[in-house]
């Protein structure tokens, strides 16, 4: 077996369920260089819809789902299996992670800064999509796996433009200035239309802060904060054959 690569740029996708991380996910796939392996990491197929036929032509696309359970929860021992066997088959030269709409991308972030993951894996940036739409139902606003998407996200990503008029735009990026990160990168899209090279954009050092500061800062109401899930087992990617 040849040497797994080591620093493989990888972003994780996240966004609530009609989001449209399938199509953005679908066209990202369908716009990448020819010459590049490309690999995917996903909850599980029926959720992200990832259509088999784009799949089919794509020969350089590698898909592989977390069986078990949601990528986040747990103790991301099916996380690190489904990924090390992954990594192993495609030798990709970017990694995507899609995990369930309700997931929580801090936790993921955490378990692929783990030592074992540093000469592997290169975590670029993470995106974050969004329905402006959606955006203004109050649920949404005040659910906690929301509120801790947007609060890692590098990018993030408006979705379905071709539907918003300029006041929920303007909506949008106000509220993208009253996040932890006011640097992160704000981009419109339709179609799921995104440049791929967004997903090199510089990863943001965002501020640790109190949840309840956080939601302040966004003018939502208080929600109860999760308690973070201990990391109980690694799985160590070796070059042994």
């Amino acid at each position: 077996m040849q040497p797994i690569l080591s620093a493989i740029p990888t972003n994780i996708i996240t966004g609530f369920l009609g989001s449209g991380k399938t199509t953005l996910i679908q066209q990202l796939l369908a716009s990448k260089p020819e010459n590049e392996r490309w690999a995917v990491l996903v909850n599980e197929f029926g959720q992200i819809g990832i259509d088999q036929a784009l799949i089919g032509q794509q020969q350089e696309v590698f898909i592989k789902e977390v069986a078990g359970g949601c990528i986040c929860c747990a103790n991301f021992l099916p996380m690190q299996v489904a990924l090390s066997q992954l990594l192993a088959k495609a030798k990709p030269q970017r990694l995507l992670i899609e995990p369930t709409g309700l997931g929580h991308p801090k936790q993921i972030i955490d378990s692929l800064s783990a030592s074992h993951w540093q000469s592997t894996l290169k975590l670029e940036a993470v995106l974050c999509l969004i329905d402006a739409r959606q955006y203004q139902d109050q649920r949404v606003r005040e659910h906690e796996s929301f509120i801790t998407q947007v609060e890692v996200a590098d990018v993030l990503v408006f979705s379905k433009a071709d539907l918003l008029n300029v006041e929920q735009k303007q909506l949008m990026l106000d509220f993208a200035q009253q996040l932890p990160s006011p640097n992160a990168k704000t981009v419109f899209v339709e179609h799921g239309q995104l440049d791929y090279e967004l997903l090199a954009y510089k990863r943001q050092q965002v501020p640790v802060i109190k949840r309840s500061l956080l939601h302040d800062n966004l003018r939502l109401n208080a929600v109860q904060n999760t308690a973070s899930t201990l990391l109980n087992h690694h799985i160590i990617i070796t070059n042994k054959p």
